[in-house]
């Protein structure tokens, strides 16, 4: 069985990159850094369980390329968690 909690950080986690995605085009870097921060806290915490459920090969470049504001990233990571919380929804 599943957490719940974990279930809620990797969604956190997915709008963390939506919301880094969004602020690309501006130029307000303190919060840029502050995403990136939050982005690699929360995947440290959760790269053990990303390895194990991720669809990406080369899972920890994409993750670190999106988390420096790569678009194409971004997107391709924020596909490989909805996958990763429709599996961990599944087995709960």
């Amino acid at each position: 069985m599943v957490d719940a909690k974990l279930i809620d950080q990797f969604k956190e986690l997915k709008q963390l990159y939506a919301e880094h995605a969004e602020n690309q085009s501006e130029e307000d870097f303190k919060q840029k850094n502050k995403l990136r921060a939050e982005l690699l806290d929360l995947f440290f915490a959760l790269k053990p369980y990303i390895r194990k459920q991720t669809k990406l090969q080369w899972y920890e470049p994409a993750y670190n390329y999106a988390i420096t504001g790569n678009l194409e990233y971004i997107e391709s990571v924020r596909d490989d968690l909805t996958d990763i919380i429709n599996k961990l929804e599944h087995d709960t």
